[in-house]
């Protein structure tokens, strides 16, 4: 692998970005987690949430909504982005571009996990469909087998079935 281009760089750097999105998701959801004076939100804060939020009804959105639906705008634009500049990259640029992005996107999280921030994570693999096809063969089939042997068919969300089934149609 020779010298990188700055646009090579670029390139890299907007994929690489979305390791900051996710951190920066996790610390906040975290930090929501953590009100009280020892770091431990109390049950009955919990439940006092809950309960606003059930007698509320749908118009009320929680602090833990808000970081989900600013995560998958984050995302979104981030993708929006790459794959713009993907569309004016040399093909070897926007595959090794995206290859980043799919790995950051793809990376294995607890199965079983019910972590609002495990959740989201896992669930975003779906927002890179339209990178795969700068994916050389290669790196589809070893996304695909990576997302297999993570999570067992049972463990697998709707996304990731989806996923799979996408990047092994990709490679025929």
């Amino acid at each position: 692998m020779g010298e990188q281009k700055p646009e090579e760089l670029a390139l890299c750097g907007m994929a690489k970005q979305l390791e900051d999105i996710y951190r920066e998701f996790t610390d906040s959801v975290k930090a929501l987690g953590s009100k009280s004076k020892d770091g431990k939100r109390s049950r009955s804060t919990k439940m006092g949430s809950s309960i606003a939020h059930w007698v509320g009804g749908s118009h009320v959105t929680t602090d833990r909504e808000t970081l989900c639906e600013k995560f998958l705008a984050d995302v979104k634009g981030q993708l929006e982005m790459l794959l713009l500049a993907a569309e004016y990259a040399s093909r070897e640029e926007a595959a090794d571009a995206a290859a980043l992005a799919v790995d950051i996107m793809s990376e294995p999280r607890p199965p079983k996990s019910d972590s609002t921030t495990d959740l989201m994570k896992r669930a975003m693999i779906g927002q890179a469909k339209p990178l795969f096809p700068y994916l050389r063969p290669e790196k589809r089939r070893e996304v695909a087998e990576r997302l297999k042997k993570a999570y067992s068919r049972w463990h697998r969300l709707p996304v990731e079935t989806e996923v799979i089934r996408e990047l092994e149609r990709l490679n025929g």
